[in-house]
């Protein structure tokens, strides 16, 4: 009996090991890869909005520590048809042609921004460009939609940015194993926790969920309240606030990695579906090494 329980434990072992992967992409000075995006945004009662992105990822030196790239957005392109659905291809229009150099180790893995402020002032000038000639929505303003738009472009929210799903260099230097667990925040600022299952060496696939509490609730929704009404946020939430005990938001995520053999993702499908008071939302989203 002792001899079938050890040689049971081998052979786990055994398989989570063979079920286990190291992401460190190869790099080095000179190389670039071309990345397009297609997230497709479904709204129940409206026509889906799809937002077409293509983004370069150079790696544009070579350090003692690993490596430096330099990332930037050369077209977008988006089918919305009024300006409501527009609204959701800004963000991403204003990163057009800004420049973002990322600091990485030897595997990959971002570890610091190197022109933050830079960035920040060249997002402010393409906002500004995009905005003169986007109709607004009658619920807000010029104002209050460029504060909600630039509120969080920072080192930290550019950082984070690398990290979300559909992000090329989102497992860059993980050591990764059918089973891992980890936490990580949505583009929209819900907390999620993810679980990895290795397929194999070129194959990684991803199921998440929600993990917030009643306090991470209500922090987001004061976010969310003080990007609209700017110094009304605690009138607000004193009225709202009870509700929020109540609120139920439901988020989940499904993802797959395929990996070319130098390390490099080849393609990504991701599928984000949420839910919040009644109203729902989903999206779809292709990455494809160009």
């Amino acid at each position: 009996m002792k001899r079938f329980f050890l040689l049971s434990t081998l052979l786990l072992a055994t398989l989570m090991i063979c079920a286990q992967t190291k992401i460190a992409p190869k790099m080095k000075k000179g190389m670039k890869k071309v990345y397009v995006v297609e997230a497709t945004i479904g709204v129940p009662s409206k026509q889906s909005t799809k937002i077409t992105t293509e983004t370069v990822y150079e790696v544009v030196d070579a350090t003692n520590d690993g490596y430096v790239l330099d990332v930037y957005v050369t077209d977008v392109k988006t089918d919305a048809k009024d300006a409501e659905s527009r609204v959701y291809s800004l963000a991403t229009e204003m990163l057009k042609d800004v420049h973002t150099q990322y600091a990485t180790n030897k595997d990959g893995k971002v570890t610091k921004i190197l022109n933050a402020e830079e960035g920040k002032k060249r997002i402010n000038e393409m906002l500004d460009k995009v905005l003169a000639d986007v109709p607004l929505p009658a619920s807000t303003t010029l104002t209050n939609l460029k504060k909600q738009l630039t509120s969080n472009i920072n080192e930290t929210s550019l950082l984070e940015s690398v990290q979300i799903s559909t992000s090329p260099l989102a497992l860059n230097g993980k050591t990764i194993s059918t089973g891992t667990e980890e936490e990580y925040n949505t583009e929209q600022g819900i907390k999620m926790k993810r679980t990895y299952s290795v397929k194999d060496k070129s194959n990684i696939q991803t199921n998440a969920k929600i993990n917030m509490n009643t306090d991470d609730m209500k922090k987001m929704v004061m976010g969310l309240v003080e990007n609209i009404v700017p110094n009304q946020s605690d009138n607000l939430m004193d009225m709202i606030g009870p509700m929020i005990s109540n609120l139920k938001i439901d988020a989940a995520e499904n993802s797959t990695y395929t990996f070319q053999k130098d390390g490099w993702i080849k393609n990504i499908t991701s599928e984000m579906n949420y839910g919040m008071m009644g109203a729902s939302f989903k999206i779809n989203t292709k990455v494809s090494l160009k």
